[in-house]
């Protein structure tokens, strides 16, 4: 019953932060097309990256007590390389999502959107695609 439930929350809180990161990439390049920058665009960021921030967090804790207490053994992930690339590809993923997010959480008025900004953004975007891939393949012992 545990394992289902934190399975759950893991895939919910995936699915969540997946679609704010999509969302939030659409969004920054209306925003840069867009000459005028109003307070209420970046008042959705701070909203989007809020949402995208909560499932981060139920994600990474349902995640560790999927490793750690409940379901397969913690040996099971822990000496599976795959895992350990799902889990940096994860932590690149999140460490590319930081900068825009800070970025757009914090401008005010007209402050323009720097490219840098939106390349970060659409670099998570392959990201997404392949973490399911290697989660999958993980949780079937592939590589274990």
């Amino acid at each position: 019953m545990a394992e289902a439930l934190f399975s759950g929350l893991h895939l919910l809180g995936a699915l969540g932060m997946a679609a704010g990161l999509v969302i939030a990439t659409l969004a920054a390049g209306s925003l840069a097309a867009d000459s005028q920058q109003h307070e209420s665009a970046y008042r959705t960021f701070r909203k989007i990256y809020g949402y995208t921030g909560l499932a981060v967090i139920v994600t990474i804790g349902a995640g560790l007590m999927l490793w750690l207490a409940v379901g397969k053994p913690a040996a099971f992930f822990s000496n599976n390389p795959v895992f350990h690339a799902k889990l940096a590809l994860v932590a690149t993923l999140l460490a590319t999502a930081v900068y825009p997010a800070w970025f757009l959480c914090r401008a005010q008025g007209q402050q323009p959107v720097p490219q840098a900004v939106l390349r970060m953004q659409k670099s998570t975007l392959p990201l997404l695609l392949v973490v399911p891939v290697l989660a999958y393949l993980a949780a079937r012992g592939i590589g274990y």
